[in-house]
């Protein structure tokens, strides 16, 4: 997840692609349209797990629902931060029922809980955490009253937000970037003008990547190591190069309905 620091990681939450899962919803972006292959997703679900477990976290598993096609990705319907959480209303309405589970499974360890109110609309893809700065991407997704509620609960907790305006092309900020540790971000070559970084600390170094393997930007940084996309050598050479160890996995499936690492799970102390 996104809003998470690294101290954070100690619980993850994830839930497997249910047997609708062709039925996501898409923009193709990454795609010609091909539908994800439910076999092979389950397959690499698996191993998402296995990595997470294998690094020391606690997973809990969520049961798939079958009536809501996106609900293995839990990321858009809970934004934590420190054990703090903000229930988002996600953008598209069909994702909405997906939340009910995810309420009961966080609310029991957080230290307070915050509703985002109609007509705010904003999803946890949507936000990127860059040392203790929040960045909320304004998109198809999420809109102003949406980003204004979240800024306001970040701002009782002493944080620091800024927007970006995330370009049509995309579905939602982290599909274009994310940062693997306090001082690195990565972004797409073509995205240096159309992300702008209010105030991003002089100690973080934006990493460019080249723009076919925008889809590899999308990392998961778990203290030394960082989780990658597999078949983004950019990436990886780029990550290795600042001495970190890299974790490679297959997403294909995931990819194929715009989904990306960070999209998969939900991190908290």
């Amino acid at each position: 997840m996104s809003t998470s620091s690294h101290s954070d990681k100690k619980n993850i939450i994830v839930r497997p692609p249910p047997k609708s899962f062709a039925n996501a919803l898409t923009t193709s972006q990454f795609t010609n349209g091909e539908k994800p292959n439910y076999e092979l997703a389950i397959k690499q679900h698996k191993e998402y797990v296995k990595t997470f477990e294998k690094l020391g976290l606690n997973v809990i598993i969520l049961e798939s629902e079958e009536e809501y096609p996106d609900c293995c990705f839990v990321e858009d319907q809970a934004l934590i931060v420190d054990n703090n959480v903000f229930f988002p209303i996600p953008g598209a309405p069909s994702r909405r029922g997906e939340q009910k589970s995810i309420i009961k499974a966080i609310t029991p360890h957080m230290r307070s809980i915050h509703w985002c109110q109609e007509p705010g609309k904003i999803d946890g893809g949507d936000v990127v955490r860059v040392g203790d700065i929040f960045y909320i991407g304004k998109s198809k997704r999420s809109n102003d009253s949406g980003i204004s509620q979240f800024q306001g609960f970040l701002r009782k907790l002493n944080f620091e937000s800024y927007v970006v305006n995330v370009p049509d092309y995309s579905l939602h900020l982290t599909t274009l970037c994310s940062s693997p540790n306090f001082n690195l971000l990565l972004i797409p070559e073509s995205c240096q003008n159309d992300l702008v970084f209010t105030n991003l600390p002089k100690s973080v170094e934006i990493i460019t990547i080249p723009d076919d393997e925008t889809y590899g930007c999308n990392t998961i940084g778990i203290e030394d190591k960082v989780i990658i996309s597999e078949g983004y050598s950019t990436v990886k050479k780029e990550l290795i190069e600042r001495g970190l160890e890299i974790i490679e996995l297959p997403m294909s499936e995931f990819r194929a309905v715009d989904g990306s690492l960070t999209c998969l799970s939900l991190f908290y102390k």
